[in-house]
């Protein structure tokens, strides 16, 4: 009965949905990395390039504060 058991075990990942400014704040604070989670869709994964990219321009411009994305 144990090899049944298995099957039936939680996954190991939480899937859950979060909007992109909080993620933003996650990330240039450094609670959160790229490399953490993954896009589950080709619409939040340009959504997280855009911001990815927003805030190491904001970086490289020695600004601390998150660059305003327009």
């Amino acid at each position: 009965m144990k090899m049944f058991s298995s099957l039936f075990k939680a996954p190991a990942t939480v899937k859950l949905e979060i909007e992109p400014r909080y993620l933003a704040v996650l990330i240039a604070n450094g609670q959160l990395h790229a490399t953490d989670f993954r896009c589950l869709d080709l619409n939040s994964k340009q959504i997280v390039w855009k911001l990815l990219l927003t805030l190491a321009k904001a970086k490289l411009n020695g600004n601390d504060r998150l660059a305003e994305s327009g």
